[in-house]
């Protein structure tokens, strides 16, 4: 039997879907110019970009859409909710949201705010404005670790015993 398209029209699929072999990404910042400039750098970079002015509007957006990003990207310095306690309610949502990589970011930095935000859960934490190389290495290692995760879970091969010996492992014999 010969499977069918189905007959909806491709102008019937909702425009805020990014396509099937798109990552999305998280912006959070209440600065238009700086939501505008990552924007801008993301969608360039190929991803699909949702966008927040606080943490309560992420957390809204988060709960209420059907679409769950791949990376968040958040600013700390924000009106209604800072971006740290935000990170923190994140980690602790039910589903996949609480797993989602967080890109924290300040132009006010200091060590006591990087400190804070990677113990409530952030997996970086960059200094404003961006050094955009250093931006696209942490999104694409956050991005590729979390493929890596969700493979993982998924995997129907044991893993291997971390006592094996060197000989339990199965080699390639004869030529």
């Amino acid at each position: 039997m010969e499977a069918r398209m189905p007959t909806h029209p491709h102008h019937s699929i909702p425009s805020d879907l990014p396509p099937a072999n798109c990552f999305t990404v998280l912006v959070i910042d209440d600065m238009l110019p700086n939501r505008v400039l990552l924007r801008k750098f993301l969608k360039t970079a190929g991803y699909a970009v949702i966008e927040a002015t606080n943490g309560i509007e992420a957390l809204e957006l988060l709960r209420n859409q059907q679409l769950l990003p791949d990376l968040i990207i958040t600013d700390v310095e924000m009106p209604v909710m800072d971006g740290i306690t935000m990170v923190e309610q994140i980690r602790y949502l039910d589903s996949g949201i609480a797993s989602v990589p967080v890109v924290v970011a300040s132009g006010n930095p200091d060590e006591e705010m990087k400190k804070r935000s990677l113990e409530v859960g952030s997996d970086v934490f960059l200094t404003k404005p961006f050094d955009f190389k250093v931006l696209r290495k942490e999104i694409a290692t956050l991005l590729r670790a979390r493929r890596k995760v969700s493979r993982a879970n998924f995997s129907v091969v044991p893993p291997l015993s971390p006592n094996r010996v060197d000989s339990e492992i199965p080699t390639k014999t004869g030529s």
